[in-house]
């Protein structure tokens, strides 16, 4: 964003209303394939054993828990906004691969990509958060932010609806879809 708009009055929370978009696209790309796992083991046969699913998702965690504290601190040192600017794309593109995907090692390994590109977010969100807000609306600022976490979570919980109409695939291809929109929105 310009200059000019950076030092507008209402900036902070146009920022606060831009970053609730990508915590929402954050958390509809991580949550949509617990929801699609009917639909995918179809064509990745290894996802009907349950202990092979729990890899799957246990990997963005592992890599998830472990990258959080790093991304702190390399949001610590270089620009916030090109940090989710960078990470919102990383996620979006291992989510369109994901729709590509065809077996299980290609999906555990973008898993584990997606834990580091999404782990870089949440701490330059916040932190862009409080660089603009005062002690008098930071809290507020942060609690709407969050907002946009669960809204993601819960709309991520449609993807087994969408899989089951259309396809796995072209669910994961709605992801990208969505963040084209927020891109031409913005």
């Amino acid at each position: 964003m310009g200059l000019a708009i950076r030092h507008h009055k209402y900036y902070p929370w146009i920022l606060v209303g831009l970053l609730w978009v990508v915590a929402l696209l954050n958390y509809l790309d991580r949550q949509m394939l617990s929801t699609m796992r009917p639909s995918m083991e179809v064509d990745i046969v290894e996802l009907q054993s349950a202990a092979n699913f729990g890899y799957l998702m246990a990997i963005f965690l592992w890599v998830y828990g472990f990258m959080s504290p790093v991304s702190g601190m390399i949001a610590d040192r270089i620009s916030r906004k090109w940090l989710i600017t960078g990470s919102l794309f990383v996620w979006s593109a291992v989510t369109l691969a994901m729709g590509y995907a065809t077996t299980f090692n290609q999906l555990y390994w973008l898993r584990a990509l997606m834990g580091v590109s999404e782990a870089l977010y949440i701490p330059a969100g916040l932190s862009l958060i409080a660089d603009f807000h005062s002690d008098k609306t930071r809290s507020l600022a942060i609690g709407i932010h969050m907002t946009g976490l669960y809204a993601g979570q819960a709309l991520g919980g449609f993807g087994a609806t969408l899989a089951a109409a259309f396809s796995w695939h072209q669910t994961f291809f709605l992801g990208l879809v969505l963040l084209e929109y927020f891109i031409r929105w913005c």
